[in-house]
């Protein structure tokens, strides 16, 4: 149904009524909508001309609700408690909402778990997520906290380490190892990130060459193909480690390589903390080692 301004009544008039039929009268309404008893009685003059019919039989000293009132007062009170309730959601401050940022691989497998445990929590708040591979992504303007990996905070940041970066080789536990399973690669988008090429020079005597190597659109899709038993991925053992108990990955060998780097929880260094923000970053602290 189409509606325009003529097709409803005035929002302010709905309100009085609630509050009248509320309240039990004119009188007694007045003070919580702060007018005078006759601006309410003005009101309500006005919604009975908009129905064309009255809602209240006025006497010296009461005014009792008509039929036409009472078959109202639920329809409009459940309409008015559902319009506040969007407007609240709304009008909900972005100083009230926390940004974090984090690359695919850790949104995905370990920063949305530990979200949906702590917007289940006594401390929970509104948080919004920026997922973005590129480096420079995850320090841009607006970001609250982000998972930054690196030996050490970037410049303006500070934070505290999450975990330390040990790779394995990963597959799923029913696939065969033969040597055509093909090593799951993904693109090197920083100089610092280790792929399939890095990791084996640190690790030559890895019983996985020679091998085939495919290159994935992403680490998160190298992972995902590997639990689907597709080949061998580069997994990231602290990231990855809810997979390996579930006993969706299994180490391939014995040739874990720990790098310098870690996986950091970081700030704007010149940031005032919001206690929301400290709620947060204690939450993930407590899963992250």
């Amino acid at each position: 149904m189409t509606q325009d301004r003529r097709s409803l009544p005035p929002l302010e008039a709905l309100v009085f009524f609630n509050a009248v039929m509320k309240r039990g009268g004119f009188s007694a309404a007045a003070p919580d909508l702060m007018v005078s008893q006759a601006a309410v009685s003005k009101r309500i003059r006005q919604l009975e001309d908009w129905l064309g019919t009255p809602l209240f039989e006025r006497g010296a000293r009461h005014a009792n609700p008509t039929e036409t009132a009472r078959r109202l007062e639920e329809p409009v009170r459940l309409a008015l408690d559902y319009l506040m309730s969007s407007l609240d959601t709304a009008r909900t401050s972005e100083s009230d909402t926390l940004h974090i940022a984090a690359n695919g691989a850790v949104s995905m497998f370990w920063l949305y778990p530990r979200l949906q445990a702590f917007a289940t929590s006594a401390d929970a708040c509104n948080v919004s997520v920026l997922t973005a591979d590129e480096p420079d992504a995850l320090t841009a303007d607006k970001i609250d906290l982000a998972v930054f990996y690196g030996e050490a905070p970037p410049p303006g940041w500070t934070g505290k380490r999450l975990f330390d970066e040990t790779l394995v080789p990963a597959a799923a536990p029913q696939v065969n190892v033969a040597p055509d399973l093909p090593l799951l690669d993904y693109p090197r988008l920083a100089p610092d990130w280790i792929n399939w090429d890095v990791w084996l020079s640190h690790r030559p005597e890895a019983t996985l060459t020679p091998r085939p190597k495919e290159t994935c659109r992403s680490y998160g899709h190298a992972i995902g193909r590997a639990l689907a038993g597709d080949g061998i991925a580069l997994a990231s053992r602290p990231m990855l480690d809810a997979l390996f108990h579930s006993g969706q990955l299994t180490e391939v060998g014995d040739t874990a390589l720990t790098t310098s780097r870690r996986y950091w929880l970081i700030e704007p260094r010149a940031a005032r903390p919001s206690p929301q923000g400290a709620r947060l970053q204690a939450a993930l602290h407590d899963t992250g080692h």
